[in-house]
């Protein structure tokens, strides 16, 4: 009876009842996005109520920046530096072309990078009832965006060699400058110490924006943009 079940579940298994590869890749970095997404809220909150309400101004404060947004144009732009070079090394290992290496790379950043630091985080903050305007980082200070996406495209193609570990360590880098690029975008509308009332919430839309566009620009995207990278997908959908 045991060897008759075996057989009848590798059979029903082969049939093509496998798990889809995107639901592989999400299921598998779930547990390392939500701990990302927790450390970040950590600090996040720890730099929010130990920190000044402002940066520079006057001798009164008067004048000067809110540390959520100068916050954000840190991790903002270097997250489209690991991105960049996440998804320029993952589309290396199946094809060598340098021109649609660069376009993947750039795509893969500038794209999924503004979904998750400031598209998703958004709509977040509109789902919560909270006003907030719109800040296209790439269009309105494409100068502080577009240099690292460049660089991170560079140091993808020159690490592709060694693309296992390249691509670890940049997607581990990836998913935690996205976390807290994520949380600022939203603190400032929210308010410096005020966002921690409404912790859950900020930390459900969070791990959202960060899993979801990390798993497609860092490992779906690059791979699915080579012909190669889709075969291999597809009959291993359980491999990295």
């Amino acid at each position: 009876m045991t060897d008759t079940k075996h057989t009848h579940d590798h059979h029903h298994h082969a049939d093509g009842e496998r798990p889809s590869a995107m639901s592989v890749e999400l299921r598998e970095h779930l547990p390392f996005s939500v701990s990302a997404v927790a450390i970040g809220l950590i600090a996040a909150g720890a730099i929010c109520i130990l920190g000044p309400a402002t940066v520079g101004g006057d001798s009164t404060g008067a004048g000067g920046r809110d540390p959520a947004d100068l916050f954000f144009h840190l991790f903002h732009p270097a997250h489209m530096l690991f991105s960049a070079a996440a998804t320029t090394a993952m589309f290396c290992r199946y094809d060598r072309g340098l021109v649609k290496a660069v376009v993947v790379g750039l795509v893969g950043a500038v794209g999924v990078c503004g979904v998750s630091d400031i598209v998703m985080p958004h709509v977040s903050l509109v789902i919560m009832g909270v006003p907030a305007p719109w800040h296209l980082c790439v269009w309105e200070h494409p100068g502080l965006s577009l240099p690292f996406a460049a660089i991170g495209v560079g140091v993808g193609i020159a690490a592709a060699g060694g693309v296992v570990r390249s691509t670890i360590i940049s997607h581990s880098l990836h998913v935690f400058a996205s976390t807290m690029a994520s949380i600022f975008y939203m603190v400032g509308p929210l308010g410096r110490i005020e966002w921690i009332d409404n912790l859950g919430e900020v930390f459900i839309f969070v791990v959202l924006a960060v899993m979801i566009p990390c798993c497609l620009s860092d490992v779906v995207f690059p791979m699915f943009m080579s012909r190669s990278g889709r075969d291999w997908y597809e009959q291993e959908p359980h491999a990295h």
